[in-house]
């Protein structure tokens, strides 16, 4: 197991009511699509993908769900925490005309991904949906990059009412692609599987969220139906031969009991 390191928030960006990134000057060396596991040392320890990393910080960007997340949003610039990592499985940079496709909370460690890719020389076209334009995230972060971006969300307020899967699709038919990454909502994400079945000749890499508790492959709380992979370990980043043989993809997840939790 990585060890543990406590060190001082160096920066908190509100990115709006119920989302904040949190920054921390420590060279972390952590791969696009990679997880820390982020402790107030009092509430608990939970995993966190990991939107910006460079050679002297890095940043984990955060939505308030529940108690462990209320208790980081009391924190201030200069309080401690501590975290362990980084852990998992990473996006392959690979691709000359790629596709990267959001939704909600979960687009921002796309950020990290994109300036890898653009590094690489990959030309990137980044779709970001949201259920309203108040919860789209990193908006002016991408746009500040080298690439196509185009935002939509569910309320319509930017124009067009729908997800990003729907741009998705319209792209998908109007041009050609190499890879896609795609990082969201299980639902989205399901939904962007069943598209992509249309283009077998497609690369696509998918980043997951579950429940875990070790972070290091022994408890086994992470592991996805029927393959028994360990997100933590093998995930969570999963490209196309696995994710196709998911059953429990957009089905269930398990609770912290272990527990069948269906959508």
């Amino acid at each position: 197991m990585l060890k543990r390191i406590t060190l001082p928030v160096a920066e908190i960006v509100n990115e709006n009511e119920t989302i904040r990134t949190f920054y921390f000057e420590k060279k972390l060396g952590a791969l696009p699509g990679q997880f820390i596991m982020l402790s107030d040392l009092v509430t608990g320890e939970k995993p966190f993908s990991i939107s910006e990393c460079e050679s002297g910080y890095f940043g984990v960007t955060i939505k308030k769900l529940g108690t462990f997340t209320q208790a980081l949003f009391e924190k201030k610039p200069g309080d401690l925490l501590s975290y362990r990592g980084a852990y998992g499985s990473s996006f392959s940079i690979s691709g000359r005309n790629v596709l990267l496709v959001g939704g909600g909370y979960a687009t921002p460690p796309l950020y990290y991904l994109s300036k890898e890719l653009l590094k690489a020389g990959a030309e990137l076209t980044v779709v970001n949906g949201a259920r309203s334009k108040k919860e789209l995230v990193f908006c002016e972060r991408f746009s500040n990059l080298s690439l196509s971006y185009q935002r939509i969300t569910d309320a319509g307020c930017l124009g067009r009412a729908g997800s990003s899967v729907d741009i998705a699709q319209v792209l998908l038919e109007e041009n050609h692609y190499d890879m896609v990454y795609v990082s969201g909502p299980e639902l989205m994400m399901r939904a962007m599987r069943n598209l992509l079945q249309n283009y077998p000749e497609l690369n696509y890499e998918f980043l997951f969220e579950r429940y875990m508790k070790c972070a290091i492959g022994i408890c086994g709380n992470c592991t996805i139906d029927p393959l028994g992979i360990r997100l933590c370990v093998e995930g969570p980043v999963l490209a196309r031969d696995k994710i196709v043989q998911l059953t429990e993809f957009g089905e269930y997840h398990r609770n912290a009991a272990g527990i069948k939790e269906y959508f």
